[in-house]
């Protein structure tokens, strides 16, 4: 199962949820209104309250019921919408300080958090994608773990204390590579819907809690009776618990197949079933508890179960079944937990070998079709590629000041009257400390290969989310005066502006992610006409020639025209950015494939090219690691 089956799959599993949600939600309003009716038209001639549902939906004006029902219908859906809206606009990193998590940041990190920042940030290159912020639950000493965000934009790890003090190396790695698949496999934006699907519900026995509460205050004030406008509130209570048990049934179910599958996807990522196995063991024997009070809202969430109450229903399967799953001939016993100290060891016990390698079109669209199935080479890849990376910049990048510094770095031109402008900017901004420290970082990055760019952005993006909102701002306005300082934009510009300040804006509120609309690329045309004239004009030396290939190229793509290059604007640019990012990931990966197919050589990419695809797959959504 592919990149795009796996998406495929996670949107099914949405519309289910969707479809179960909302027949929920029929009975709740049905069962809402029923009362709303006992309570407005259920006294008889006689007096008394009758209870039939038969007699009180005919007494009941038709124009009433509709009333009862869809205020309860916008009531709940409000109440879903509104708490989706909170955690996409949050990101990740409202679930994991929800929970108790603490950032970890290199800087401060001790030798065991150090490991586990170090294999997250192996993870991610191997990936392909901007490297997770970690958060640690330092007052639950179990062994848990969970991806929270939508996309791997705004997505965050959290990790209890007891996962790092307890785990081997081999063993956390199995862990966070199961929270990766979780990513990669659409399972994310599918949690947080149903922690809002739930909440909308909530609503209902929120609404009877708040009656019978103001109901026992007004009649131990006033010494009147409110006994039928608290059994109406005790009524809604219970109706919003039936509906609140049944939905947390439905997101058992549904959660349950994708443990199986994200343990599957970590063991072929790392090869190493045992590791994997072995945490859950320590599990069985230490516990995978989450001490926080809403623990329970985010359980669908967690590596293990992380709640124990009774009447909750599981939302993962037995540990037993999952060891077997991965070690079919497990003698039933579990490892006896140690409190083992981690030792960070140099992986990089062999020789690096440097020697470029070929990369063709054809290798970057089956990494395409293969975006979260990795593989020990890969991870292996990574970590070589992480040990290759300077130590002063590798450890800058968990610094918000070097961190910041070394975007602007990137950035400066190789035109000594503009780069000494820009530096007068960084310099207009930071203290001289600061100064001492990006010459430092420059003198680095000078020796560094331009393949390495990416994964230095990417390291350094978690950092950057730490920082305030006012410091991104501050920093937002140096990278944009940077870019400005030649009058001009370079691909490298543009592509480093999106992949940084995208992101970023996300994190902190400026922008919100795109929803995926766009299935036709008759819908984008434009946009997508647009990039595409020019990657064919960044290939050739004359626009006819540019016009040429892209021509050929749509003479079998229908919706697509060539925009001269003096037709290309920075608004367009970042238009078509935005819309691309619109689009499905079938018709995402037919955008990028068409850009590979412009390269003007024979079939085998330069390494100046590969920097744009590498970007242009990162914008779209597509992380390839090559």
């Amino acid at each position: 199962m592919n990149f795009f089956e796996r998406q495929e799959r996670a949107r099914k599993r949405t519309s289910l949820l969707v479809v179960l949600f909302l027949l929920g939600t029929f009975g709740v309003c049905a069962a809402v209104s029923y009362i709303l009716g006992v309570v407005a038209f259920g006294v008889d001639t006689g007096g008394e309250l009758v209870y039939s549902p038969i007699v009180i939906f005919q007494n009941v004006p038709p124009d009433m019921l509709l009333l009862f029902f869809a205020g309860t219908f916008v009531l709940i859906i409000a109440g879903s919408l509104y708490k989706i809206a909170k955690l996409s606009n949050s990101g990740g990193r409202f679930v994991a300080e929800a929970l108790g998590g603490k950032l970890l940041t290199k800087r401060r990190a001790n030798i065991q958090e150090a490991v586990l920042l170090n294999i997250v940030d192996e993870m991610a290159i191997a990936s392909g994608i901007p490297s997770p912020p970690v958060y640690l639950l330092k007052d639950d000493n179990t062994i848990n773990a969970f991806a929270a965000g939508t996309t791997y934009d705004d997505a965050i790890i959290g990790v209890t204390k007891g996962s790092i003090d307890t785990l081997s190396r081999d063993e956390l790695q199995g862990v966070i590579a199961h929270e990766f698949s979780h990513i990669f496999n659409g399972d994310m934006k599918l949690n947080i819907r149903s922690i809002g699907v739930l909440n909308g519900i909530l609503c209902i026995s929120l609404i009877g809690e708040f009656i019978m509460r103001s109901v026992s205050k007004s009649s131990s004030k006033n010494k009147k009776g409110g006994g039928g406008i608290a059994l109406v509130g005790l009524a809604l209570y219970i109706i919003g618990l039936i509906g609140l048990f049944f939905g947390n049934l439905i997101k058992a179910a549904i959660n349950r197949q994708r443990e199986y599958l994200a343990d599957a996807s970590a063991v072929q990522f790392t090869r190493n079933p045992l590791g994997l196995s072995n945490a859950l063991k320590k599990i069985g024997n230490l516990g995978s508890t989450i001490g926080a009070a809403n623990a329970d809202e985010f359980s669908h969430l967690y590596f293990s179960s992380g709640v124990k109450k009774l009447f909750s229903f599981s939302t993962h399967p037995p540990l037993e079944s999952r060891i077997r799953a991965l070690e079919p001939n497990w003698d039933g016993t579990f490892t006896a937990t140690e409190h083992i100290k981690i030792r960070e060891v140099n992986r990089m016990e062999k020789d690096i070998n440097t020697a470029a390698k070929v990369v063709t079109a054809a290798a970057i669209l089956n990494e395409v079709d293969n975006i979260g199935t990795l593989n020990p080479e890969k991870l292996q890849n990574a970590a070589e590629k992480l040990e290759q990376i300077p130590k002063i910049l590798r450890d800058g990048t968990g610094r918000k000041i070097e961190a910041q510094l070394i975007i602007f770095a990137l950035l400066l031109d190789k035109d000594s009257a503009i780069r000494k402008l820009q530096k007068n900017i960084i310099k207009s901004e930071f203290t001289d400390e600061a100064e001492a420290d990006f010459e430092a970082i420059e003198k680095e990055i000078l020796k560094l290969e331009r393949e390495a760019y990416l994964n230095l952005i990417n390291l350094s993006l978690s950092t950057l989310k730490s920082l305030t909102k006012e410091q991104y701002l501050k920093f937002k306005e140096v990278v944009n005066h940077l870019i400005e300082a030649d009058k001009s934009l370079s691909w490298f510009e543009l592509n480093l502006k999106h992949l940084v300040l995208y992101p970023l804006d996300i994190s902190f509120g400026l922008q919100k992610i795109p929803s995926e609309i766009h299935s036709n690329i008759f819908a984008v045309g434009l946009e997508v006409s647009a990039l595409l004239s020019a990657v064919a004009c960044s290939q050739f030396d004359d626009e006819e020639s540019a016009q040429a290939a892209f021509n050929k190229m749509a003479k079998t793509n229908r919706g697509l025209s060539y925009v001269p290059l003096s037709n290309i604007s920075l608004p367009l640019l970042e238009s078509a950015y935005r819309e691309a990012q619109k689009c499905k990931p079938l018709l995402r990966r037919k955008i990028l494939e068409l850009a590979l197919g412009l390269l003007k050589s024979d079939g085998k990419i330069a390494p100046e090219d590969l920097e744009t695809i590498h970007a242009l797959a990162s914008l779209l959504h597509l992380p390839i690691s090559i």
